[in-house]
């Protein structure tokens, strides 16, 4: 793995080919579909590959259609070419992405921060964030028990310390 592998992050999918030229069509995870423009390079992988299994390719051009990115990719020259790559993932480096607004954050950033009650009771670990359509929403694994579930949403999620490595939730009565 090379230093700019180091953590990748998923940052949207080829979902399909656009034209004979070997133009992709990629729909980001989230934002803007120009969140591609302006890139030189990203890395290619299959779904869940993390760091592992990714290569870099260059991007010839970027442009926003219809919701979606357009990219053309050095060496991918026909349909065909683009067609191989259909639901591979498109990466880059955590170090490489844009900043965000004052209190958003990355999903990557949320897994693993200890999870703690208003009152300062320890709950579990953020394990994973779902990406939900009204929201996403935290699975929190307690030291005992099961996992339990917690919108992430501001009346919810009352403070979050990335680098202190923990947030503070409401635990509301039947959230456990």
């Amino acid at each position: 793995m090379t230093p700019e592998q180091a953590q990748l992050v998923l940052v949207g999918w080829i979902v399909g080919t656009h034209g004979v030229r070997g133009e992709v069509k990629a729909q980001p995870c989230s934002g803007s579909p120009d969140r591609f423009s302006g890139l030189t390079r990203v890395f290619l992988g299959p779904a869940g590959v993390g760091d592992g299994g990714c290569r870099r390719v260059e991007l010839e051009s970027a442009r926003s259609h219809r919701g979606l990115s357009l990219l053309g990719i050095r060496g991918i020259a026909d349909a065909d070419a683009a067609r191989a790559l259909r639901g591979l993932g498109l990466y880059l480096p955590a170090c490489e992405l844009p900043g965000l607004p004052e209190g958003e954050f990355y999903s990557f950033e949320l897994a693993g921060l200890a999870c703690e009650s208003t009152t300062g009771e320890r709950l579990g670990t953020v394990v994973e964030v779902l990406e939900m359509p009204a929201n996403d929403v935290l699975v929190v694994r307690p030291e005992q028990g099961s996992d339990f579930l917690v919108p992430a949403t501001s009346d919810m999620v009352r403070h979050v310390d990335v680098a202190g490595g923990r947030l503070v939730i409401d635990d509301r009565p039947g959230l456990r």
